[in-house]
């Protein structure tokens, strides 16, 4: 390369420069503007400074989000008439994701999310703008697991309730009309689908478990479903008790050469 060459090159770097600095500032502006205009805030003026406070109630099997707020009212009748912040509602968010408005102080929640999730509440004025003061968003949010146990606790309590299917007053019940007639407490439908019940707080736990525990998991689950039919054929008489049996024998006799087959499959990928 000559030296005219080294001129234009370094020259041309000189030019470049700035502008490439100019233009990653630029980037940052930018990004400020549109952060600030999809999510505007309005700055509190007055006093009494707005406060919340939210609360995830459980009813039976169902969630209740609680919201509670301090000088500042829901107002789902002025929705788009008044921009103070006062007056206006809530913005669910879930896991990060914005779920629905908060008008009222209950929320009754349909579903929940697996795992660890954060539950967060902003406080919006009724035109849609975020409330702030000293340019904090005002807003609450909680961590709640779903379920409230964690794998190692879902397997106990998988277990405790399979020790039930058999020595629960009920079980024992089963129990003594199969032994009566010669059969054992496992050759009965009702006692394996109670089982199978049993396991189902597993399912939830599934992206916990290692390869080896969800295949074998999944195969025993189908595995059972299969000894079910089985059972309920025999007792709708449809096979006597040596064919339901036999049937049987095969299908645990499967059991392990379906979780090899799985296995094998899983090392090819």
């Amino acid at each position: 390369m000559n030296n005219l060459s080294k001129i234009y090159k370094y020259l041309f770097f000189l030019i470049l420069l700035p502008i490439i600095t100019y233009s990653h500032d630029g980037q940052e502006e930018r990004l400020k503007f549109w952060k600030d205009y999809y999510n505007p805030k309005l700055e509190v003026v007055q006093q009494d400074v707005p406060e919340i406070k939210i609360i995830l109630n459980k009813i039976g099997p169902f969630f209740q989000l609680e919201t509670n707020v301090k000088n500042f009212t829901l107002t789902p009748d002025q929705d788009l008439k008044n921009n103070n912040t006062w007056t206006g509602y809530g913005k669910l968010f879930i896991n990060g994701v914005y779920t629905t408005r908060i008008y009222n102080r209950y929320l009754f929640l349909k579903e929940m999310p697996i795992g660890e999730n954060e539950f967060k509440v902003i406080l919006s004025s009724n035109m849609d703008t975020d409330i702030a003061y000293n340019d904090k968003v005002i807003s609450d949010s909680i961590i709640i697991q779903f379920p409230e146990y964690n794998f190692a606790e879902a397997r106990s309590r998988a277990y405790g309730l399979s020790i039930q299917c058999e020595f629960s007053d009920e079980g024992k019940i089963n129990r003594d009309k199969l032994s009566k007639k010669g059969m054992k407490v496992s050759e009965s439908s009702k006692y394996l689908q109670c089982r199978q019940d049993s396991q189902k707080l597993l399912k939830e736990f599934k992206k916990q478990m290692s390869k080896l525990q969800l295949i074998h998991y999944e195969v025993t689950m189908a595995s059972r479903l299969e000894s079910i039919e089985v059972w309920k054929n025999f007792e709708r008489k449809r096979i006597s008790l040596s064919q339901a049996r036999k049937k049987i024998i095969e299908i645990d006799n499967n059991i392990d050469s379906k979780i090899r087959d799985r296995l094998e499959l899983v090392h090819k990928r």
